[in-house]
């Protein structure tokens, strides 16, 4: 399923902010909003070499080698989860507007909709 970990040993940090961690997993650079990565990491900071984990449909979206793709059945039915998921958040970030926590819900479920499409919409593309 979409939300399977892929696992990546021996990754460094090469940087943090405010937003994430810049990391280099092999031979590719890339960057990692903070609430990304899953449970299984273990860097978390500039200088932290290790594992990380990090959410199937991520490693699609930045196009990370991943030995196994997910099927067209998979990323249908994730694609559908996250409509779900992303509207049950805006329906709680509409109903506690001040709360940080809703409003950081509803921004990463969006942003694991807009991966979905991103991966959907590549499947679907001619080559």
């Amino acid at each position: 399923m979409p939300e399977t970990a892929v696992i990546y040993d021996d990754v460094e940090v090469l940087d943090q902010d405010a937003l994430g961690l810049t990391c280099q997993i092999g031979k590719v650079r890339v960057f990692i909003g903070k609430y990304v990565p899953i449970e299984g990491t273990t860097v978390y900071r500039k200088g932290d070499r290790g594992r990380l984990a990090l959410p199937r449909w991520f490693v699609e979206q930045q196009q990370l080698p991943l030995r196994v793709h997910m099927s067209d059945q998979q990323v249908e039915e994730w694609a559908a989860k996250a409509e779900r998921r992303a509207a049950t958040a805006r329906e709680t970030a509409d109903a506690h507007a001040d709360d940080a926590g809703a409003q950081d819900a509803l921004e990463r479920a969006r942003a694991e909709l807009n991966a979905a499409f991103l991966v959907r919409g590549r499947r679907r593309q001619p080559d």
